[in-house]
């Protein structure tokens, strides 16, 4: 009679895993957005740029920034490169709306509703890339 095998878990494969790997990419999307945020402040700011060019230029850092995010949370686990992209951009968006809402003392608006769409769709695509990039 043969033995059976004992299979060892994947890395990555358990829930706690996943949470913790996205957590860290929504981290890293944190710290980008603002960073670049801050970058592009500076720069706009002394090229005395209007101000209508702001929400163009911040949806710009939003989309970089949750791609990244995604891309950081999906690679050490390399599966559900939709989901666990999609699912770590949510506390990105939560900080960048808390502070946009703190800083203009007013609502989300239409372009936080579409901020939210690209953050999605950008660190989606950024998790289907990180599935799919060879080692």
């Amino acid at each position: 009679m043969p033995k059976k095998r004992r299979t060892k878990p994947q890395a990555g494969s358990d829930i706690k895993t996943v949470i913790i790997k996205a957590l860290t990419g929504s981290l890293v999307g944190i710290i980008l957005f603002f960073a670049l945020n801050a970058l592009a402040s500076l720069i706009l700011w002394k090229a005395d740029t209007d101000e209508s060019v702001y929400k163009f230029v911040s949806l710009v850092i939003g989309a970089v920034s949750a791609f990244v995010c995604g891309f950081v949370a999906v690679r050490p686990v390399r599966k559900n490169g939709v989901a666990v992209g999609a699912l770590s951009v949510l506390p990105v968006y939560l900080f960048e709306i808390i502070a946009s809402v703190l800083v203009s003392r007013s609502g989300i608006g239409l372009i936080g509703w579409i901020l939210l769409a690209v953050q999605l769709l950008f660190s989606a695509i950024g998790g289907i890339i990180a599935v799919n990039k060879r080692k």
